[in-house]
């Protein structure tokens, strides 16, 4: 606790000196000087008590005596540097100093002209001699001011006591001033300029916040503090005119200016990320294609995935690398599925080892497989015992005789029946096949050379059909009324119908056998049926409500189809159609293929050709369908390098676009 002394003339004083009073401050006590840093005044200046009159005599000693103080402590003193807060005027400052100087004692370390006075009884009355002092100023990046106070030789020793009430008289608004600083500051401004430290809560960002960006300011109410957002005006308090948070005012901010849009990114910066990003390959990938690539030196994958094996033989097949020795990597007998898409360098004592080193194969499918012969395929008879799906894709070696002892040893456990691409099978060997395979779910011929009417009785007997797909009779050999017959027969329990390339049926097709038969429909493809005309598609799918809707859809090169078939497609399937291809329907306009926007969960979408194609026709369709990855535009020279993307989504075949074989 500081004590409270009274001096001779009655005056009190503060003391924060502990313990006993020193001889020293008995002598400056008794001589009425005091230090430059006193203590605190209280928020509430309380009246100064009453002096006592001193006779003339006394003061003029008094006065001598600080004279001689005053030039003691100049002369022994170096240049002291007083801060000066801002606000505050050179001159006052200047003239605070040197009367601070003036009164300073031997144990002052530092002059402050922030010193306050508690009580102001002496001050008013006595006249003290001040030391001429010279004051530079210099401003630092923090925008706060500090002085030089340096004392003068020349000027100390010419200092007389006229001079003192002109000083007393400028240092007197000052002295109010710093009384009513001193009553908020408490002791830390007399630490802060004698040690030169600044306390964090004086550093303010004010003066180095950019332009536009938000301010922090305190409410001249509550004192709160908030955030003033850019191009925003705070509200002004009418009585102060300081500024108001948002509470206190009623939160009245008004925006005082919109801010400016940022400026639009081009679009075709944007669609090329979309697509980099969506060609780049995964980790797995690069592995698979450094695999494929050393095929050669690849002695046993290991325990790898059947999908990382599937995928690394669909490289190497497209490199043409399988072979007969590479395709010993892929026989196990742990496998229940084997695809080998190209075994056009498999010999057939190759092909016979799938049997002998796979026994337990249920799913076996073999593309352009010309070398496998009657001796392979009475070997998949006999030792293939738990085979239920073969698809053979080129085999023109295989007999009648083969096949037909193939299918009555296979029987009723055969499910799935793919031939594509033979001149050897014929009517005697469908027959075989629906008779002793009932069983069949999935029949796909194609490219069947002695196909005719003859054959379409015989699968009419296969009741449990889902997926039938027949392609490219020859010519004016199947007519309507044999297909008519058989979609009647078995279109009850179709998921899936293909006619692709029956150039010769007609509307009677899709309006007496598909819309009153094939309720289950899920898949239905029509390549290159050009004879199926607008009104018959319309027909097909206007009120067809037997029907739940479409979600695969093929209409390639029919040619005569409209705007009016494309809005009865999707106004039928819009809910469920996912893929679609529409390729070399010339005849659509722009209106017509603005209604695929209805198709909402549509993925894939092939409209090359289709001449109406543009940029806004692919801005509806990629908001409308936030499922669509992959758009074919072949052709469709209205459609710019700028059109709508997204990322994940492929747009192929864009003219000025090129392809990265990198990523291939």
């Amino acid at each position: 606790m500081s004590r409270r002394n009274r001096g001779a003339a009655g005056t009190t004083f503060v003391n924060n000196v502990r313990g006993p009073t020193s001889a020293l401050t008995s002598f400056l006590n008794e001589r009425g000087i005091r230090r430059a840093n006193p203590a605190p005044a209280p928020r509430t200046p309380t009246p100064p008590p009453a002096e006592e009159e001193q006779p003339e005599e006394e003061k003029e000693e008094e006065e001598e005596e600080g004279e001689q103080q005053a030039a003691a402590s100049s002369s022994s003193r170096p240049t002291r540097t007083v801060r000066l807060t801002r606000g505050r005027s050179i001159a006052t400052s200047a003239a605070t100093a040197a009367a601070a100087v003036s009164t300073s004692t031997s144990r002052s370390d530092s002059l402050d002209v922030n010193g306050d006075d508690d009580e102001e009884d002496d001050d008013d009355d006595e006249e003290v001699d001040l030391i001429p002092i010279a004051v530079s100023v210099r401003t630092t990046r923090t925008t706060r001011t500090r002085a030089t106070v340096a004392p003068s030789s020349s000027s100390a020793a010419s200092s007389s006591k006229a001079s003192a009430p002109k000083t007393a008289a400028a240092a007197g608004p000052s002295k109010k001033r710093r009384k009513k600083d001193s009553s908020d500051d408490s002791n830390d401004g007399d630490f802060h300029d004698i040690t030169g430290y600044v306390s964090r809560s004086n550093f303010s960002h004010k003066g180095r916040m950019p332009q536009g960006s938000n301010r922090i300011e305190f409410c001249s109410r509550c004192r709160a503090r908030f955030t003033i957002k850019a191009g925003t005006t705070p509200a002004v308090d009418e009585d102060d005119g300081g500024m108001l948070c948002p509470t206190c005012a009623g939160n009245t901010a008004t925006p005082s200016a919109a801010p400016k849009p940022k400026p639009a990114k081009r679009a075709r910066r944007k669609q090329q990320k979309a697509e980099i990003e969506s060609q780049v390959p995964t980790l797995q990938d690069l592995c698979i294609q450094k695999i494929a690539t050393c095929i050669e030196d690849v002695e046993a994958f290991g325990d790898i995935s059947d999908i990382s094996m599937d995928k690394i033989c669909r490289i190497i097949s497209r490199n043409r690398s399988l072979n007969t020795e590479t395709v010993q990597l892929f026989l196990d007998s742990r496998h229940a599925d084997l695809s080998l898409y190209d075994c056009t360098d498999i010999t057939s004592d190759g092909l016979q080892n799938i049997a002998q080193f796979c026994p337990n194969l249920r799913s076996l499918k073999l593309k352009f497989c010309g070398r496998i012969n009657d001796t392979v395929m009475d070997y998949y008879s006999g030792h293939l015992t738990h085979l239920t799906s073969l698809s053979l894709i080129g085999p023109i070696l295989i007999t009648e005789a083969s096949y037909i002892k193939f299918f009555e040893a296979v029987g009723e456990r055969l499910e799935r029946f793919e031939l594509k691409h033979s001149a050897r099978f014929s009517l005697n060997a469908l027959k075989v096949l629906c008779e002793k395979c009932p069983n069949v779910t999935h029949l796909r011929l194609g490219d069947v050379n002695l196909m005719n009417d003859d054959w379409m009785e015989p699968i009419s007997n296969l009741t449990k059909l889902r997926s039938l797909r027949l392609r490219n009779p020859e010519r004016d050999c199947v007519s309507t009324e044999s297909v008519v017959k058989l979609i009647l027969a078995v279109g009850s329990g179709l998921e899936e119908l293909e006619l692709k390339g029956y150039i010769a049926l007609e509307d009677a097709v899709l309006i007496d056998a598909i819309r009153p038969s094939c309720v289950r429909l899920e898949r239905l493809n029509i390549t290159n049926c050009e004879e199926f005309t607008t009104e018959a598609v319309e027909t097909l799918f206007r009120d067809w409500t037997t029907n739940r809707g479409l979600t695969y859809v093929n209409l390639e090169n029919c040619v005569m189809l409209k705007d009016e078939a494309l809005v009865a497609l999707t106004a039928h399937s819009s809910s469920t159609l996912e893929d679609l291809n529409i390729k070399g329907l010339d005849e659509l306009t722009k209106e017509g293929l603005l209604t695929l926007a209805r198709c909402e969960n549509l993925k894939s979408l092939d409209a090359s050709w289709c001449r109406a194609m543009d940029d806004e026709v692919m801005e509806q369709l990629v908001g409308a369908a936030p499922k669509l990855n992959k758009v074919m535009v072949w052709g469709n020279h209205r459609l710019t390098e700028c059109c709508p993307s997204r990322k994940g989504m492929k747009v192929v075949g864009r003219e000025g676009d090129y392809i990265d074989l990198r990523f291939m």
